[in-house]
């Protein structure tokens, strides 16, 4: 062991790895995060944080809460808008160069070491240790956690980037007139319906707003039209626009395979995102927790290998995101009917809200059907059915409109 760098090696200092590397540190694991960017740097990302995912974090992150949202501004087709408010919040918003910096640094304080600026380039697996590769020089450990987002290298290097759908967003920092930002300070934007898989949103925070539009990668060529239109329908007076920029959504379709012989996945690395909202924070720390689980007891001794970190991901995570994924069918295939729905019945709302505050799971929704929970299965086969052919209209479509306005 004196030979190894780190127990464990985690590569990628976003959420999964920070957390995983945070409950290893505080067991007095040793563990060694490397991470090509110099925190804080800028990352793509809405920043907003459900109740559910501040439950789950093992200390405070009030620190970088910029806003608290109680109330969500509908939209369907950037028409027939409405307004939703809860007593409790159910986002919480922030900037995720200050969430993740202090991710690290929490880990970095709980004993973790980090190495920024460093890419890596590949991974070799040997009998009881595993090599990490990178440009300067190469890294060895008993454990390594792949935890590097969407383009991870190591996920794709041992074969478990499979099972993948690619889906795509776009999202802008951009300025506003201080009435707009103090008047939403506590609103969030929401437009679904325009296109199959597309959603589009405006997240408020402390002195700017964060607008983006998600969907399938295939339909990219409908986002920036869409975002375009997008904005002009909010009605918020919009100034000069900080940053653009997209990123790629995995999202895992299928229980599969999270670890090879040494080595996990976690997080975007592994596919691990809501296939109805895109967000992925929440599944990277819960699987960057559930692999410092596995590695101390792989480590201690009390497992001899890391099945059980896939059997948990498999029985915990995929099982809320397959269902996730299935109702994501029925939702745009219907995507009036649940708009009018979330609009005009209690219920519903309610039902809505508790989702995203981690007081329900999506698979209640199947269970909540009673005696016609029988037909799901029909109807999310019959729904997938439509939803693909619908974006094979979509795809054609496009090479015969105008771009500057999105299909409606």
């Amino acid at each position: 062991m004196s030979s190894h760098d780190a127990e464990v090696i985690i590569v990628g200092a976003g959420p999964a790895g920070s957390i995983a590397a945070y409950e290893l540190a505080i067991q007095g694991i040793s563990v060694l995060i490397l991470e090509k960017d110099t925190f804080p740097r800028y990352k793509v990302c809405g920043g907003g944080l459900t109740h559910k995912i501040l439950t789950e974090l093992p200390f405070s992150v009030e620190e970088v809460i910029e806003n608290r949202i109680n109330s969500v501004r509908f939209s369907h087709k950037f028409s027939s808008q409405f307004l939703r408010t809860s007593a409790n919040p159910f986002i919480y918003c922030t900037m995720r160069d200050r969430l993740d910096a202090l991710l690290l640094e929490k880990a970095v304080n709980a004993g973790a070491k980090v190495i920024t600026g460093i890419q890596v380039t590949g991974i070799k697996q040997y009998p009881g240790s595993v090599e990490v590769i990178t440009k300067s020089r190469n890294y060895t450990a008993t454990l390594v956690i792949g935890s590097e987002g969407a383009s991870s290298t190591i996920s794709r290097a041992v074969g478990l980037y499979g099972d993948i759908a690619k889906g795509m967003a776009w999202e802008a920092e951009i300025e506003a007139e201080k009435d707009d930002i103090d008047t939403y300070a506590q609103t969030v934007f929401l437009d679904w319906g325009t296109f199959p898989g597309g959603y589009a949103w405006v997240f408020p925070k402390k002195d700017h707003f964060s607008i983006g539009v998600g969907g399938p990668a295939s339909l990219s060529k409908w986002m920036m039209p869409y975002y375009y239109k997008f904005i002009e329908s909010t009605g918020i007076r919009f100034k000069e626009t900080r940053s653009i920029r997209s990123w790629p959504i995995p999202v895992k379709v299928k229980k599969g395979r999270f670890h090879n012989n040494l080595i996990m996945v976690t997080g975007d690395a592994a596919g691990l995102t809501d296939p109805m909202t895109g967000e992925g924070i929440y599944y990277a720390i819960r699987s960057g927790k559930f692999a410092a689980s596995a590695s101390a007891d792989f480590l201690s001794g009390h497992s001899s290998s890391l099945q059980p970190f896939t059997d948990r991901v498999n029985d915990e995570l995929m099982t809320e995101l397959l269902e996730a994924n299935r109702i994501q069918y029925i939702f745009n295939t219907i995507p009036l009917k649940i708009h009018q729905l979330v609009r005009d019945n209690d219920r519903v709302w309610n039902g809505f809200g508790k989702v995203l505050r981690g007081e329900r799971n999506y698979k209640d929704v199947h269970t909540a059907l009673g005696k016609w929970k029988s037909l799901w299965k029909l109807a999310v086969s019959i729904s997938k059915l439509r939803v693909k052919l619908k974006a094979i209209r979509y795809k054609k479509r496009g090479s015969q409109v105008n771009h500057q306005d999105p299909p409606v």
